[in-house]
């Protein structure tokens, strides 16, 4: 059960409610739409922490996983054993065109590991996973391919999720690209973990690249992500652990002004009561 909270998402000088959910409804109060989400959204089933886990070298060790063709969404995990976690994930559509990536760098791998679902064109595409230069640092990566049933059950998930949450519409920078708008959510401190959302469904279903930093205080960069995403038209899922008090999630859009307008959402996870 959740008790009702406030997240607070700053847009320069103003501040409005980001998202509350209580028992098993957003809060209309606060901005949230009232449609009501199943409780499994919150359910740490969702994103399984028990994935089976491949050590990676570091040192620029590459690791390739196959995807079946008609599977539309796999979950990944990556953690340390207490070390830096720093890898970067690349999703291949042929030999050419990529489609994914996301480069993390996150100060321990074992209290703030990372899991996300990915969703993508169901054409059989290729998983890239690439350790950072630093050969002290190997990372425990785990890749898991849901059953078709499975499948649909995250994207109903992910769907309800989106549908109640406040969205925030992000708008894109320069004709150069970078310089885009910046966007930083306060985190309640019963909150241990949150789920971030990005689409561009409702914004035109461009491709979206930013800059994700998970702050602990006021300019303390525990976790860093960079995000890209080549076709808008897919929702990004993830979970960022904020264990403790005083976090803070700030994102910056990093494509050009023209094409790089979507929306991002960030809701509760894990609640202490």
């Amino acid at each position: 059960m959740f008790r009702l909270l406030a997240l607070s998402c700053v847009t320069g000088a103003a501040m409005v409610s980001a998202f509350a959910p209580s028992t098993n409804r957003f809060s209309k109060g606060v901005a949230m739409a009232s449609s009501l989400v199943p409780m499994t959204a919150f359910d740490d089933a969702l994103f399984p922490t028990d994935i089976p886990l491949e050590l990676i070298q570091g040192g620029k060790t590459v690791k390739t996983y196959p995807i079946p063709p008609r599977t539309e969404r796999i979950q990944l995990l990556f953690k340390t054993n207490g070390r830096p976690l720093k890898c970067t994930v690349n999703l291949w559509m042929g030999p050419l065109r990529q489609t994914h990536t996301c480069d993390m760098d996150i100060e321990d791998g074992n209290e703030m590991f990372f899991r996300y679902t990915l969703t993508f064109k169901p054409v059989g595409q290729v998983l890239r996973i690439e350790t950072s230069d630093m050969s002290e640092l190997p990372v425990l990566a785990g890749v898991l391919i849901p059953s078709p049933e499975r499948q649909k059950e995250l994207k109903k998930n992910t769907e309800a999720v989106w549908e109640a949450a406040e969205k925030t519409i992000i708008q894109g920078g320069c004709t150069t690209g970078g310089g885009g708008a910046v966007r930083t959510w306060a985190i309640p401190e019963n909150v241990e973990s949150v789920q971030f959302l990005s689409w561009a469904r409702d914004t035109g279903k461009k491709s979206f690249k930013m800059d994700i930093e998970v702050l602990h205080g006021p300019n303390n960069v525990k976790q860093k992500f960079m995000l890209q995403c080549g076709g808008g038209s897919q929702p990004y899922h993830a979970i960022f652990e904020t264990p403790g008090p005083d976090w803070q999630i700030r994102l910056r859009n990093k494509k050009y002004l023209e094409d790089g307008l979507f929306q991002c959402a960030v809701v509760p996870f894990k609640v202490r009561e």
